[in-house]
């Protein structure tokens, strides 16, 4: 994966991310869970680095409210 794949998909992650916050769409409808595992296979630093927030927003985002 090169380097601007790895850019697309970080950005990608951050996009859903924050569609998932603004209850456009649901956690589990988002696939970012294949997502995250993808950017942990291609780039451990980056997938540290997301993983604080990720795990903040599925404590607070997993349901509709």
């Amino acid at each position: 994966m090169t380097e601007r794949d790895l850019r697309k998909l970080e950005a990608s992650i951050r996009l859903k991310m924050d569609d998932i916050k603004n209850q456009k769409v649901s956690l589990k409808d988002s696939g970012i869970g294949a997502l995250m595992n993808m950017l942990k296979k291609a780039d451990e630093a980056a997938y540290e680095k997301l993983m604080p927030d990720y795990k903040q927003m599925v404590a607070k985002y997993t349901i509709f409210k």
